[in-house]
């Protein structure tokens, strides 16, 4: 009788188990659906503004070539070191409080101005959150011709 109720026992601990890791891997890839969702939204505007090319690759003033995510720190500050999706120059373009953060360079792919590959840049955005702790990140990239 003990024996059976021992393995009654872990059996039900291992289905409680897999019900918590479900409901974690379903918060999961919500949040990482959201962010692939921001990043491609970033990158179409970016390209659709033709923000890339005016007047020049952009500056860290203008809100795009985002700086670098620095090396030291806790994971939470260097979340909190990061623009807002909303920041500059996307203020009235995506909402407050989304729970994610950017960080967007662009690049041209030559530096000779009479080279067809200068008129291309590259845009990478990678979009992060925080989950239990641990920083998360999305990084798509994208080509854009200049017209």
């Amino acid at each position: 009788m003990a024996i059976a109720i021992v393995v009654l026992a872990v059996g039900i601990l291992g289905v409680v188990a897999s019900f918590a890791f479900g409901l974690q891997s379903t918060r999961f890839s919500g949040q990482m659906s959201r962010a692939i969702s921001w990043n491609r939204q970033l990158i179409e505007m970016i390209r659709v503004r033709n923000l890339a090319f005016t007047p020049d690759i952009p500056t860290q003033a203008s809100g795009l070539n985002d700086p670098p995510l620095p090396e030291e720190g806790s994971a939470e500050a260097k979340f909190l070191s990061l623009r807002e999706l909303n920041a500059p120059p996307f203020l009235n373009d995506l909402p407050l409080g989304t729970g994610f953060r950017r960080h967007i360079q662009i690049q041209r792919l030559s530096d000779n101005p009479g080279d067809y590959h200068y008129r291309i840049a590259q845009i990478q955005v990678t979009v992060y959150w925080m989950d239990n702790s641990r920083l998360r990140e999305v990084t798509l990239k994208a080509l854009h011709r200049q017209p």
